[in-house]
């Protein structure tokens, strides 16, 4: 089962260990998607992403997927006190 890839998501988020969901769906960790080869393929259109931690917050964003074109995001996780 594959979802056809239209477009990706590249991620710059620290910790680079944390988990990433997308649409409530678990798909691996930050460092597996924030490098020059490394993308987060997915459909276009609307997603909602995920990023957890534990001693973290939860990152959460939307984003739109654009056929054919590379989204960049940019963030850290902010410890909880």
């Amino acid at each position: 089962y594959s979802i056809p890839a239209d477009g990706e998501l590249r991620l710059k988020i620290k910790p680079r260990d944390a988990q990433v969901f997308v649409d409530g769906y678990y798909v691996g960790i930050v460092d597996d998607f924030d490098g020059v080869f490394q993308r987060l393929h997915l459909p276009s259109g609307p997603h909602r992403i995920e990023v957890r931690a534990p001693g973290y917050e939860t990152l959460t964003f939307d984003v739109q997927i654009r056929f054919d074109q590379t989204t960049r995001f940019e963030g850290d996780l902010r410890r909880i006190r």
